[in-house]
């Protein structure tokens, strides 16, 4: 005689239990594997505005601060040692200043002496004896469009600060210097980074730990935009230097 049906028992609660554990599990799995892909994402999209050379031992050393009074107003900057005894920064920072104080990295500082002074292409030279820095070398060859690297900054409060950089483009830049004199073209590099008042005259250091460029401009309307004077300017500036001191230049006009 056929059987009716076959009743089916219900699942135990130990099987409930089981069940909802590997689902959990897999929930968990799932939920790491989203983090992992939205981390690689996020350190792939923020690759330019990372820095990349918090290691760099040059830089830290040939990094200074520069600042002094310039008819009745504070003025400041960086700059870098690029032969013993030998600083450059930008002209407008020292234009009309007396006594001209240069603070390395790790806090120690002395009075220099003007050497260079060039407005057209915005970059000046002081001399100082005894500080606490050595050089830090140019590329031997210029930046290019997405090239990146680091800026890197003395801050009078937080001492040597890193400021992620990528070359936009490269430009030949007319105009008028900070004299409102008409200038010869120079080689300049729009670059993309966070800069700051008080960044002028930083060094932009390339992934070998190289000078690729000096700041001397950001982009009022666009914060993440910056100018920077590029490495054969500084290099045609620097060999025309003698060590002669030279008089105070007149404060900037603009």
């Amino acid at each position: 005689m056929p059987s009716g049906p076959r009743s089916e028992e219900p699942p135990s609660p130990g099987g409930l239990r089981l069940n909802w554990r590997k689902l959990r599990r897999w929930l968990l799995w799932l939920a790491a594997l989203g983090l992992l892909v939205g981390w690689g994402l996020t350190w792939a999209l923020d690759s330019p505005l990372r820095p990349v050379l918090a290691e760099r031992d040059d830089i830290r050393r040939a990094a200074v601060h520069v600042s002094g009074m310039a008819c009745g107003q504070f003025s400041e900057g960086s700059g870098f040692m690029v032969e013993p005894g030998l600083v450059l920064t930008n002209a407008h920072v020292v234009a009309g200043v007396e006594q001209i104080t240069v603070r390395a990295a790790d806090g120690g500082s002395e009075i220099g002496v003007l050497v260079g002074f060039d407005p057209g292409r915005d970059i000046a030279a002081v001399s100082v004896s005894d500080l606490a820095a050595s050089p830090v070398a140019l590329a031997p060859v210029g930046a290019r469009a997405a090239d990146v690297g680091d800026v890197a900054t003395v801050d009078s409060d937080d001492g040597l600060v890193f400021a992620p950089f990528e070359v936009t483009r490269r430009i030949l830049a007319t105009g008028r210097d900070f004299y409102a004199q008409e200038t010869e073209g120079r080689d300049v590099l729009e670059i993309r980074s966070r800069l700051a008042a008080g960044d002028s005259g930083a060094a932009l250091v390339n992934a070998d730990g190289e000078v690729v460029g000096m700041v001397f401009a950001v982009d009022r309307g666009q914060p993440d935009q910056g100018y920077a004077l590029d490495r054969n300017e500084i290099a045609e500036f620097w060999a025309g230097i003698d060590g002669t001191p030279l008089p105070t230049p007149p404060c900037r006009t603009r």
